[in-house]
């Protein structure tokens, strides 16, 4: 009897660690990924204002599904990515008449903050590099074009910023798996527009269940519907 209760007990605490998993690169949607890490922040029809936020795993999750590059290439691009994290800021106005006005770089340098969140909620400003590598600098070369045949003038007009994504420990800065999170804050001149990214990302996750049925967001503890407790 005894034996069975410990093997029960085990299994148990067995079942609550997996209960959140993360899912393997090949199981994450790039689609998924990138619904949760764009975000539109304009407030009316007069003004655009868009933010991507590119993590490591984007990355790694699009590579694993294009299937025009050999091993070796996928390899070099992992290489020159790790470390590193990549956030995209397009902004513009959009006059009555004539054709929109994109912020350059410098204007946006000027007016754009970036904030990583710890899982306290406490901000802490980051600082983009002055400048990049040549593999970076083609990396991200070699995105617009694809973003312009897809998005248009919008894509063209992305304005790439890069920053460090690991600490003297080797760790991230900004996991999108962990707790916690990124703010960039674009000032302007009647108001401030904000994206806030909130981590851990649910695309990264394999789904839990409600007790209904109803997939259950990575940030829940409890059922929305039901109010019972989730596994952790």
């Amino acid at each position: 009897m005894k034996r069975i209760l410990t093997t029960l007990f085990a299994a148990a605490l067995l079942t609550e660690a997996v209960a959140v998993e993360r899912k393997a690169i090949n199981q994450i949607n790039p689609d998924e990924l990138v619904a949760e890490t764009q975000q539109d922040v304009a407030q009316s029809r007069e003004q655009i204002a868009f933010v991507w936020y590119l993590p490591l795993e984007y990355w790694q999750a699009t590579l694993n599904r294009n299937l025009d590059l050999t091993p070796e290439e996928k390899e070099r691009i992992l290489r020159t990515v790790t470390g590193l994290t990549v956030i995209a800021v397009v902004r513009g106005e959009c006059p009555q008449s004539g054709p929109v006005r994109y912020y350059s770089r410098r204007e946006l340098q000027k007016t754009v903050r970036f904030f990583r969140v710890d899982a306290n909620g406490e901000r802490y400003p980051l600082q983009p590099y002055q400048s990049v590598t040549a593999p970076v600098r083609m990396l991200i070369g070699s995105i617009t074009p694809v973003l312009g045949g897809t998005i248009g003038s919008l894509g063209e007009n992305l304005h790439f910023f890069v920053f460090n994504d690991q600490t003297g420990n080797r760790e991230r800065l900004l996991d999108p798996a962990q707790p916690g999170g990124l703010i960039v804050e674009l000032a302007g001149k009647e108001n401030k527009l904000q994206a806030e990214f909130e981590f851990p990302l649910n695309s990264l996750y394999v789904p839990r269940k409600c007790p209904n049925g109803k997939p259950a967001h990575i940030s829940w503890r409890y059922c929305p519907w039901t109010g019972k407790k989730l596994p952790e």
